[in-house]
Order: structure tokens, then sequence, then C-alpha cells
């Protein structure tokens, strides 16, 4: 039988390996998600802005193990894995057309690809974190989906970076399938497919790969 002591700041009787007090509903320890790198938003952001959105891409494969290892879910395990596995195929295939001259189209469309994934990808980690919060520290999180297909991995290393006081904390959440968040996310999309257009883009990656 598990020892048993009081909640310091309520006095309710609780065991002592609690990290919630199911009374005054106090934490015992700081609410934190092991072993992710690079989670400080600004950090982040300057780096993904000086590599036109290519850290993006690598920050997935820096904490891929780590996100696995919050999660004893099998089913989230294997598709966090899928879509790494599209959005590494994704990538090979930007790398290939990179050097046909006129691929336009095609790298638009592949960039297009890799922001449908990035916005899966956003999806699964956060559902992850909140699995993960709820059965450690006993707090349901809630998610924003319109700041998932707006912004995807950048609210993806926000809503990391501000973990701690989401977890202590009530935050909004809205319904994902209201007309307006249907609507909302079908006119980014055509935004994002046209800012994909953009060749000055692709010509960063060609001086990258040296094409």
């Amino acid at each position: 039988m598990a020892e048993k002591i009081n909640c310091p700041f309520c006095g309710n009787i609780i065991d002592t390996d609690s990290t919630r007090c199911p009374n005054c509903a106090a934490l015992f320890s700081e609410p934190e998600l092991p072993n992710l790198k690079f989670k400080e938003f600004g950090i982040f952001l300057a780096l993904n802005i000086l590599t036109y959105g290519f850290f993006g891409t690598l920050w997935f494969f820096i904490n891929g193990r780590s996100i696995n290892k919050l999660s004893n879910n099998l089913k989230d395990k294997i598709k966090l894995n899928w879509l790494v596995g599209l959005l590494v195929l994704n990538f090979a295939a930007y790398v290939f057309y990179l050097n046909k001259p006129s691929a336009g189209i095609i790298l638009s469309l592949i960039v297009f690809l890799q922001i449908l994934i990035y916005i899966s990808l956003t999806y699964r980690v956060i559902r992850i974190i909140e699995k993960y919060t709820e059965k450690n520290y006993g707090v349901t999180l809630e998610h924003n989906p319109y700041y998932i297909a707006i912004f995807n991995i950048l609210y993806l290393i926000h809503f990391i970076d501000t973990y701690e006081n989401r977890v202590l904390q009530t935050h909004e959440y809205f319904d994902a399938k209201s007309p307006q968040m249907i609507l909302l996310i079908g006119i980014l999309l055509i935004l994002q497919f046209v800012a994909c257009m953009d060749s000055n883009i692709h010509n960063f990656y060609r001086w990258l790969f040296r094409f």
C-alpha cells in the first residue's frame, strides 16, 4: 500500500508519488516536456527565417525520438513516424526537381504538400503532448485548430514554449467543424499555395544544394 502524506497546500491526504492533489489541483512539480530541443520560440523562428523554412523540417528529425518517448500509444507513434516519412519523401522530391528548369509548378505543388504535412504533424505532436499531460499531470489541454491551420509548426513551437503556463491555465477552444473554421482553412490554403509560387524560395534552395 502506497505511503500517504498531507498535501502541503490544502492538507488533503494523498499518495507520496502523486503529481497533483485531487482536492485542490495543486501540482507538486513543474510541468515539462523532457528532452525536446529548440523549443524556445524566438530561437526557432530566427533559425527558420534564416533557412527559408528548412529548419522547420529539420526540427521534426531532431526531436522525433523525444516526441515518441512522450507517448505510450503505439498508434500515435505509427502515425507520427508515417508523417515524418512523408516529409522525408517530400523533401527528397523537392531536391530532385530543383535542377529541372521547367519544374516551377511541380516545386510549388511539393511545397504546398509540405504545408499539408506540417499541419498534420503539428496536430499529431500536439495530441501526443495533450495525452502525455493528461496522464502525468491530470490536466486536459485544449489546442486552437485555427492556429494549427494558419501557423502549423510555428504554433507547435509556441505551444511547447508556453507548455508550463498551458498546464497551469485554461485556454480557449474553437470548434474545428464549424463553417467559419472550414472556410478560413480553405482561404488560407489557397493563399499559402499562391505564396509557394514565389521563385525566390526555390532559388535559395538551389544555392543551398549547389544546383
